[in-house]
């Protein structure tokens, strides 16, 4: 999962003691510039006697990964990604996220030049979980997750953490892509556009650089088609627990329920919900093993709204492409355009339909 702080956040506080600051905003302040300490050029990580070798093979390809993504997929990371952070296996960053029981609407935070947000990263996981605890306290569902990267959309240079290293190259190439894409564009206040976009764009860029690197017909890139083909079960997997979660609680506000009933009766939808992997999409799968915390996580609403934030709606943004005949920077383009609209999907569905 990916975090994303907003640059603004900092040059901000920057301006003021930190005493002055907001302790939240304090926080991330000192772990920005904690992590900016530790890291290194990418080259001169190279040369760590403390990486093992298949460390170092991954951070190689990193500079290809980014060309790539400059010259051939029209990105603009800035700074991102030429620098490293020996983070050892220490996630980037630890995320809450909340949402009402009786419903999927998310709890959101709000802070001057930011505004609302439906996701709180910390550095510390200790302060995450206070967060996470002060949520249920208040009668939440709760996501506590841990982050494998985040974005500060061009304020610093984001680095590769070593904790990234143990990715498999797809998901690595991904990663990078998909933050890379928050550099280039971002939609004030549209977590759900911004992620999934992201999360197109990383797929399909990380799959281009693939063959582009092994080849076509090689059997790494196969495996990436493959892995990225359960990665859509999975999307499918996740819309469908939230279509039918959406559905229950209509139907309970359309029968005037009280908060208690629809808490007793979602017991059983969660019972309905948890089948749902194993009985329907389990089959769909390449490699079903590699999958199984999706049959063992336990549901609550908080975590399906994260998923859908980074997982539905993609077929809008492959219709864009292949309107575009493939053309990933112009894609880029009516993304980012998009992101300069009040509603970005709305946008880009009319822009769809006034090409077809």
């Amino acid at each position: 999962m990916q975090f994303h702080f907003r640059p603004l956040i900092f040059s901000f506080c920057a301006l003021v003691a930190l005493t002055g600051c907001d302790p939240y905003l304090a926080h991330l302040i000192e772990g920005q510039l904690a992590s900016i300490e530790r890291t290194v050029p990418i080259d001169e990580a190279l040369n760590d006697p403390n990486l093992t070798d298949a460390e170092k093979a991954k951070l190689a390809l990193v500079p290809s990964i980014r060309q790539f993504a400059i010259d051939e997929l029209g990105l603009s990371p800035g700074d991102a990604y030429t620098v490293f952070e020996a983070n050892g296996s220490t996630p980037a960053a630890y995320v809450v996220a909340g949402s009402r029981k009786d419903r999927l609407q998310p709890y959101v935070w709000f802070y001057p030049f930011v505004g609302l947000t439906p996701v709180k990263g910390y550095f510390d996981e200790q302060l995450a979980e206070a967060e996470a605890d002060l949520l249920r306290e208040q009668g939440y569902d709760v996501l506590l997750a841990n982050a494998d990267g985040f974005s500060t959309l061009g304020f610093f240079a984001d680095p590769v953490r070593q904790s990234n290293l143990v990715l498999n190259v797809a998901d690595f190439a991904e990663l990078l892509i998909h933050e890379m894409t928050h550099t280039t564009f971002f939609a004030d206040g549209d977590a759900d556009y911004n992620e999934s976009v992201s999360t197109f764009t990383g797929r399909e860029g990380a799959l281009r650089w693939m063959r582009a690197t092994y080849g076509a017909d090689s059997e790494i890139v196969a495996a990436a088609v493959a892995r990225f083909e359960d990665k859509a079960v999975l999307d499918a997997y996740v819309v469908d627990l939230s279509d039918r979660a959406r559905a229950f609680y209509s139907e309970a506000e359309a029968n005037g329920l009280s908060m208690e009933q629809i808490l007793i009766d979602r017991e059983g939808l969660f019972d309905e919900l948890a089948g749902l992997f194993d009985g329907t999409y389990r089959s769909q799968l390449n490699t079903p093993e590699a999958w199984q915390f999706a049959a063992d996580q336990t549901l609550n609403n908080a975590i399906i709204l994260a998923g859908v934030r980074y997982q539905s709606g993609l077929a809008l943004y492959a219709d864009v492409l292949e309107i575009l005949n493939g053309d990933y920077p112009a894609m880029i383009q009516v993304f980012a355009e998009a992101a300069n609209q009040p509603n970005s999907r709305e946008y880009l569905q009319n822009w769809v339909a006034e090409r077809r």
